[in-house]
Parts: C-alpha cells; structure tokens; sequence
C-alpha cells in the first residue's frame, strides 16, 4: 500500500469554504475529519484511487465498509444537522461514488420518519448496524409517475394485504434488508410499507448497469406480498415522497460533485508533477482556463446544494424545487466537469481500469438517478412559471433509475 498520503476532500475543499458553509462554527469539523481518515483506513489508498474488488464481490466489500463504519460510530442516524450529512455524502464521493450508502440511513429515512412503532423497531436498528434499505417505486408503464403506479394490494381473509406488481430499475435489488414499496392501497390510494426483502413473493432480476455497478440493479417483482398494518408508512405517500426526496436529492448532488473533485485534484495533481518533472515544458493557456472554471462551476454548484439541504431541513415551502433543481444542476456540473478534466490527462485517463474512467462511468448513471434531468428541470420551471395564487402542487416525477442513488 502506498504510505502517501491522499488528498483530502476536507483539507482541499470543504476547509475553505467553511466561513461560509458553517459561519457559527456548529458543525463538529473535527468528525467529519475523522470520517476521512477512517475511508482511507477501510479501503486503502493507491496511486490511482481506492481499491474495491470488482463484480459481485464489490457489492460486499461495499457492504463492509458500510458495517465497519456504523460500529465505529460514524453512520449517521438522521439526527446530525443537514448539513453535516451533506458534507459526510461529498466527502465519500471523493473517495468513491459506490460509497453514497457508507454513512447514511438513505431511502430507509422514509422508516424512521413515517414508520409505525413496530416498523421503527423492526428495522432501524438494523438500519442504523449497517444493513441497507431500497426504495421500490419506478414501475415499467408509469416510469417516473407515482400516480400511474399499477402495483396493487387486496385484502386477504386475516386482513392482511396482499402486493402484486412489478417495480423497475431498482437499486440495493440484491443488498437490501427492507424495501419502501409504493402501491395501490385496496381502497385505490397510492400507499407505502415496509416490506421485508427476504419475503417469499419478491423475485429478482438483475440487470448489469453501465455505471454505479457498485450494487445490484434490476427489476423486483411481487406476488402476493403480506403487508401488515404496522409495516404500512403514516402520511400521504405523495406528500412523504416528495419530503423525502427533497432531502434525498441534495446528497445525491453532493456525492456526484465529490466525485467530480477528486477527478479534479487527480488532473491538477497529474499535470502540475508532468510540468515540474519536465515532460511538459509548459502548461497551455486552454488547460488552466479549463482548471480554473471548473474549479469555480463545482465550488458554486455545492453551494447551491448546500442551500438546497438546509432549505429542506427547514420545510421550506420551495425545498422540493430547490431538492430537484440542484440535484440535476450538481450532476450535470459534475459530469461535464469530468468529462472536460480527462481531456487533460490523454490516454491514461481513458482507461477503463482507471479511477476517473469509473468515475465518469457513475456520473453518467446519476444523470439518471433519483429523477431525470429534463424532467426536473421542467417542473422547476413549472414552478417558477405557475401564476402566483396558483395553490396546487406542480406534479411531481420521480425515478428510481438506474441506481435510486
């Protein structure tokens, strides 16, 4: 193992903005510090990046780190400010994007938010351990609607319900302990619950992905599915949805950009060492306008993030504009960013086996993930357009694809 050690997201990107990111010095910098460390000590440090095994043994290696760092106390449990948990999400995106589910509860907050007694009991301690949660919600003739979903429940003699459907493009298909399924409720109104993943009734097929290949991928179907009243979440499913997402959406962004930024110092780092070695005799004109802008374009494009993540911590009546909006500006921000970067590396950076190439390869998954970009873009743009006493909710689209981040 190389004994160098990394650059930091921390130290090189977050530390300078702290002024302005956390002005009355709340956060515990120090912790998300420590964070950082323990990333490096659970996946080891090369040249080129963290090493994980590659194909179906990636996903547990993942599934270690993610284990490892709740018994050292550093999974957060939805108590930590907003802000932290945004910060925490760029710092493991620097280090690797597959890394969005290390330090969170993740889609499993929709449980902890709006879960009855029992369902909290049931799973958040298994949660807040280690294990994963899934959300179930894109479907293949409604895509992004909820509204159009066709999964259904019935009632059966002991009351139960009974789920059957076909959910698509879903993440964790394989890791997940527990599913947040959405459906047709036996009365017709759109419904969510907890379902168990080691049910009878559930069968998986797995598709391989293009990028975010960290977890599986694939289609989840359900076939008679007991659903109990304690595993059925409390609220409006639309409502819950769109609070969550909100939340969500934002550290999806924040994933993205860290990745972008390690891409970024990877370059900066390459050429700075080829124009001192004297490979290169000087470095052009063209490569530090593009250095220079790029820096900038991901710096704003965090903080908009940032405004994002604290505007849903608030409730704001726009957080769920700003959740959507942001996340589609950070990854496109990322990904053109990225993409632009590589060009200065050459061939190497062309790579298939290289860090910036996987890194690419899950930004591209992103512009896919948790809603795609036109679609997000346009109901901002609904918004903003809508007459002012308009009071009904602009609809809202949703996509668990590829990847549900």
């Amino acid at each position: 193992m190389n004994t160098t050690a990394p650059t930091t997201a921390v130290s090189n990107w977050l530390q300078p903005l702290r002024p302005v990111l956390d002005p009355a010095d709340r956060l515990d910098w120090q912790r998300l510090a420590a964070l950082e460390t323990e990333l490096d000590n659970v996946l080891g440090w090369f040249p080129i990046g963290p090493q994980l095994p590659a194909g179906p043994q990636r996903s547990d290696r993942l599934r270690a780190i993610r284990v490892e760092l709740a018994a050292r106390g550093y999974l957060d449990t939805d108590t930590s400010p907003a802000l932290f948990a945004l910060l925490t999400q760029f710092v493991c995106g620097y280090r690797d994007i597959d890394l969005r589910d290390a330090t969170g509860l993740g889609h499993g907050a929709l449980i902890a938010r709006y879960g009855s007694p029992a369902a909290w009991q049931q799973w958040i301690p298994r949660l807040r351990a280690g294990e994963l949660a899934g959300i179930a919600m894109t479907e293949p003739q409604g895509g992004s609607r909820p509204a159009a979903a066709r999964t259904r429940a019935v009632t059966a003699p002991d009351g139960t319900w009974l789920i059957s459907g076909r959910k698509s493009w879903i993440s964790r298909l394989s890791e997940a302990a527990v599913f947040v399924v959405f459906f047709r409720a036996p009365d017709g109104s759109l419904a969510a619950a907890a379902v168990d993943a080691t049910e009878a009734g559930l069968r998986r097929q797995p598709v391989a992905p293009t990028g975010l290949a960290g977890w599986s991928w694939g289609i989840l179907d359900l076939d008679c599915v007991p659903v109990r009243a304690d595993d059925v979440l409390h609220g409006d499913a639309i409502a819950l949805l769109r609070t969550h997402f909100a939340s969500y959406r934002p550290l999806v962004a924040a994933t993205a950009l860290g990745g972008a930024a390690a891409v970024f110092d990877e370059v900066v780092t390459s050429l700075t060492h080829r124009h001192t070695c004297g490979e290169v005799a000087r470095l052009w004109d063209s490569a530090l306008v593009t250095i220079g802008r790029v820096h900038a374009q991901l710096i704003t494009a965090l903080l908009g993030t940032v405004i994002a993540a604290h505007m849903a911590e608030a409730g704001h009546e726009h957080a769920e504009r700003w959740g959507a909006v942001m996340k589609a500006h950070g990854v496109d921000t990322a990904s053109q960013a990225a993409a632009e970067l590589t060009l200065l590396l050459g061939a190497s950076g062309f790579r298939s086996d290289s860090h910036v190439a996987k890194v690419r390869r899950d930004l591209n998954g992103l512009l896919y993930a948790d809603g795609i970009h036109d679609s997000l873009y346009r109901a901002a743009g609904k918004q903003h357009t809508a007459h002012s006493d308009t009071t009904d909710s602009i609809p809202h689209r949703l996509t668990a694809l590829p990847a549900s981040a």
